[in-house]
């Protein structure tokens, strides 16, 4: 069984570099349980690597996994765990919170980019309605989104639910809170926003944003309700 996990890992390190996906034979249901564990691998490594604030050695990483399997590990367990810890605790939060600010810098140097007391940076892409804004932290808005990582990476999308999402802006980010009072309804704006007005030295729960990360968002502002028509 080992080896069989070995040659696996070994496979997976090679597909890794040369696979461009596709269908895959599945004959049974050994073969089902064998893709969905190693689509479950890869959904956790990806997540991981989102949060990573440094270009990962895939190489070693395999080689790694491959050791363990192998029980012929080139660091210690916990050598290995106390390094960890310190990296993703302490150095990994300081990286991203550096390369964050460099990355909004840089943005804030682009064409039509506007940043607010806050730190807040955004650009209209269409103003839409200026009478039919949201004014209060209690007003609900119907958007849809795209958001990313400053990799490029879609996080979260409304486009790929295939439906709006509707919320009050005291509900979401605070990035969210002040950029949706900056356009109209039927407009359309992007969003910079910081670590701090997004989630801050934690990330998310669930490893999709990492800890001190900057993160951007475009936004179409279907709909303003207004605090008084919702309740």
């Amino acid at each position: 069984m080992k080896k069989i996990l070995i040659i696996a890992v070994a496979a997976l390190a090679t597909l890794s570099m040369t696979s461009c996906g596709g269908s895959r034979a599945m004959k049974n249901d050994v073969d089902t349980l064998s893709y969905a564990l190693g689509t479950d691998f890869g959904y956790s490594l990806q997540r991981m690597v989102n949060t990573i604030e440094a270009e990962m050695n895939m190489d070693l990483f395999f080689a790694g996994v491959k050791d363990v399997l192998d029980e012929n590990v080139a660091i210690e367990q916990d050598e290995a765990f106390a390094f960890l810890r310190n990296y993703m605790n302490v150095v990994n939060p300081q990286n991203a919170l550096l390369n964050s600010a460099a990355y909004l810098e840089e943005i804030a140097q682009m064409e039509g980019v506007q940043k607010t007391e806050s730190g807040l940076l955004y650009q209209i892409v269409s103003e839409g309605n200026g009478e039919k804004k949201a004014t209060l932290d209690t007003d609900k808005v119907k958007v849809h989104y795209e958001g990313k990582l400053r990799n490029g990476k879609v996080f979260d999308s409304s486009y790929e639910r295939g439906e709006p999402a509707e919320f009050a802006l005291n509900q979401v980010i605070k990035g969210w809170t002040e950029g949706m009072k900056l356009v109209g309804e039927g407009g359309e704006i992007k969003l910079w926003i910081p670590a701090n007005l997004a989630y801050g030295v934690r990330g998310t729960r669930d490893g999709s944003i990492g800890p001190n990360q900057a993160i951007t968002f475009t936004v179409e502002l279907l709909e303003v309700i207004p605090t008084e028509a919702a309740e």
